[in-house]
């Protein structure tokens, strides 16, 4: 009795001891087999392949009818350069597009920006299309308003951008004593040489500049600018928060332009020739030197 008592016992706990394992059969599923991925894994994977064969039937639909139609083959390719240095032979070829190629097969904002990275004296560029058979580009150059030493064959533009000049432009003013070592085309100069063509642009921009003929323009001392002018006049010259940015400089300039010129006349009137003027005191006292 005691015995067969402690059988069913150990039977019991043996049945517990099994119901608590997992049920194999459940994991593997009707087919016998378990699943390969969870669906956690496989759901994203059909998202990604759906996305992917949407691009697919995208990119054959806009080849078979863009940049494989033969209906939108280029015959007229508009040129146009406002400058005289660049040519159309030199824009084809930096762009490498001719007639008989795709109108939809180059990506004109790729050919725009290596263009213009190629081409510094390129001030901009635009490329459009015409359908069905016309590519217009338009290109304008920078333009000179002074060289880069004596002898240099580097010219400069009014936003400070510097490029090379054609060969025979030696009628601009001379910027010398530029610290920055690193001038060469393609990228902006330092502030130095952007007070020197703030100075310019004013004067030639103003009647004054009918009397103050610039020839050159040194920018090595720090705390002024000294002008040469056409006459061997020699001029020391600053104003009111040079070089500051966020200031507009030309009031101030104008201000000492009116001076020079005042001082000019005034030589000029006595009979004599203004030597040395130094501009980089106050209104009130104005150093020079004439005979």
């Amino acid at each position: 009795m005691w015995f067969g008592n402690k059988d069913k016992d150990t039977e019991a706990k043996e049945r517990k001891r099994g119901s608590a394992k997992p049920d194999s059969r459940r994991a593997i599923g009707r087919s016998g087999t378990p699943p390969l991925l969870p669906k956690s894994t496989w759901i994203p994977l059909v998202g990604l392949a759906a996305i992917g064969l949407g691009a697919l039937l995208t990119w054959k639909i806009g080849e078979a009818l863009f940049w494989e139609n033969p209906a939108y083959i280029i015959k007229t390719l508009t040129i146009r350069v406002d400058g005289p240095t660049i040519s159309a032979k030199h824009v084809r070829e930096y762009m490498g597009v001719s007639e008989g190629t795709n109108l939809f097969a180059p990506n004109l904002q790729k050919l725009r920006s290596e263009f213009l990275k190629k081409t510094p004296i390129a001030k901009s560029a635009s490329l459009s299309r015409k359908l069905p058979d016309t590519l217009c580009i338009d290109v304008v150059e920078r333009t000179p308003i002074a060289r880069l030493g004596r002898w240099g064959s580097l010219a400069v533009d009014r936003e400070g951008y510097v490029f090379s000049l054609r060969a025979g432009s030696r009628d601009y003013p001379v910027i010398t004593g530029s610290a920055d070592a690193n001038l060469k085309p393609g990228v902006k100069s330092d502030q130095a040489i952007l007070n020197a063509l703030d100075l310019m642009d004013v004067c030639n921009r103003s009647r004054i500049g009918e009397q103050v003929k610039i020839t050159s323009l040194d920018v090595a001392p720090k705390n002024h600018i000294e002008l040469y002018l056409a006459a061997g006049e020699r001029i020391k010259i600053n104003w009111e928060n040079m070089g500051v940015a966020g200031i507009d400089p030309r009031p101030k300039i104008e201000i000492k332009l009116a001076e020079l010129a005042g001082a000019l006349r005034a030589s000029e009137e006595r009979g004599r020739k203004l030597v040395n003027l130094d501009l980089t005191f106050s209104n009130h006292y104005v150093p020079a030197q004439e005979y």
